[in-house]
């Protein structure tokens, strides 16, 4: 009995003997857990990323084959179709698995599209004709997707453009053919200073001081409706609007500003707008019927045009660059150096349009207004000319030295000076060149020339035109 009782035993051992070995301890299954773990953290991110590439893969080649089609269509009809029913493709479009889009602006004409299951992702395609980046092949990833980014980066060899693009701004947009000085996105900024802006972009200020100490350029626009706003700031091939009151002259708006092959526009309803600027290489300043404009610098051909009462006093203009002023004052107080004014309106006495404290260094003006009070009461110097016209225009106490000249083509129209260093008035009218003084070589020339004016050779005249 003993014998068969430890047998039995014996057998119950072995068993759970047999029963341990068959089985797997918690830490050889942790063990194994961790091991797929790791397999799936490297393998998953693999898998993941060869699914994108074979999705963008396929959408690709249709977005290819559809660019292509557009340039057969563009030969044919000397414009790219709006829609893709009129194109004859060599790669029939599935919509369950192509998400796609053919743009219809001006400045940018490009198919563009992407997987369904994979929107993270854009391929584009710019036909050869677009304004920007033609013939250009780009790949947008959504910025915070890193399997998106290392495909346009990475397997793609794009070359990341430093902003803008087609999708939207959580979107970057990589050159995989072609470069980035082939175009530009045109963006919105909102009250935001310390910026560039370039590429048709614009920035808009609605607060004091606003999109101001900035770069413009490319077609850019700054656009100001509150005090100090688009101000300190450069302009390169672009403009400034100023629609909002600046109200005193430290918070001028567009104003304080380098303006190069560029414009600003006074909307405002004062006179503090656009001013205190340097204007160079054929820039222009539009000043309104309150002002603007003033107390700036022009030069390389550039313009002011003064629209107002002073809207372009206190300037000076140089190498080959103009003031208009269509308004009363609109110039006055400026200086010219190798450049032109014209006087559209007269003015007063005490603020004739390109007069009243001018300064004209071999520089013209000319009296285009219907008045006597459009070039007068300036200074002329170094072969500068004034050309008054029927109404008259360069008198009232100028003086004209260094070979400087003034063209008297109506009554009183060069009348009242002092003329001296081999200047010359031409009396083309009666009483044109009346009450002149002359010394140094100076004389009045012309059958108009009042009895005691010097001629050329020194002579004094007895009677007029004599």
């Amino acid at each position: 009995m003993y014998k068969e009782k430890f047998l039995d035993n014996k057998n119950r051992t072995q068993n759970r003997t047999v029963f341990h070995r068959a089985g797997f301890s918690v830490l050889e299954l942790v063990v194994v857990l961790l091991i797929m773990a790791i397999f799936a953290a490297i393998l998953l991110p693999r898998y993941q990323r060869l699914l994108l590439k074979s999705r963008v893969g396929s959408v690709a080649s249709v977005v290819a084959s559809v660019a292509e089609a557009q340039e057969v269509f563009y030969m044919s009809h000397g414009k790219y179709a709006s829609k893709r029913e009129g194109l004859t493709l060599s790669v029939p479009i599935d919509s369950k698995q192509v998400d796609l889009a053919i743009s219809e602006e001006d400045k940018y004409k490009f198919v563009i599209a992407s997987h369904p299951q994979a929107p993270e992702v854009r391929y584009v395609v710019y036909q050869k004709y677009s304004k920007n980046f033609p013939d250009n092949i780009h790949c947008e990833a959504k910025t915070e997707d890193k399997d998106a980014v290392w495909l346009c980066e990475e397997e793609y060899q794009g070359v990341k453009l430093a902003h803008g693009s087609i999708s939207g701004a959580d979107y970057t947009t990589y050159i995989v053919k072609g470069s980035a000085s082939d175009g530009s996105f045109s963006q919105t900024y909102y009250n935001t200073s310390h910026i560039v802006v370039e590429g048709g972009s614009r920035c808009e200020s609605t607060e004091q001081g606003g999109c101001s100490h900035s770069s413009f350029s490319g077609g850019s626009t700054c656009q100001g409706s509150q005090g100090s706003s688009c101000q300190y700031s450069t302009f390169t091939d672009s403009e400034c609007y100023g629609d909002g009151r600046g109200g005193k002259i430290a918070s001028t708006v567009c104003g304080y500003n380098t303006y190069i092959n560029s414009s600003c526009y006074n909307e405002s309803g004062d006179g503090y707008v656009c001013g205190r600027s340097a204007y160079e290489d054929n820039s222009s300043c539009y000043g309104n019927e309150w002002g603007g404009c003033g107390h700036s610098t022009f030069s390389d051909n550039s313009s002011c045009y003064g629209q107002s009462y002073t809207a372009c006093e206190d300037s000076t203009f140089t190498d080959s660059s103009t003031c208009v002023a269509e308004g009363t004052g609109g110039c006055r107080r400026s200086n010219f150096t190798d450049s032109t004014c014209y006087a559209r309106s007269g003015g007063t006495s005490s603020a004739r349009s390109c007069g009243s404290g001018s300064t004209y260094t071999n520089s013209t003006c000319y009296n285009q207004s219907s008045d006597m009070y459009g070039c007068g009461a300036a200074t002329y110097t170094a072969g500068s000319a004034c050309h008054s016209n029927a109404s008259g225009g360069c008198g009232g106490k100028s003086t004209f030295s260094g070979g400087s000249s003034c063209y008297g083509n109506g009554a009183g129209g060069c009348g009242g000076n002092t003329y001296t260093g081999g200047s010359v008035c031409y009396a083309n009218a009666a009483g044109a060149c009346n009450n002149n003084t002359y010394s140094g070589g100076s004389y009045c020339s012309g059958s108009h020339c009042p009895a005691g004016s010097p001629r050329q050779d020194g002579t004094i005249r007895t009677a007029e035109g004599d």
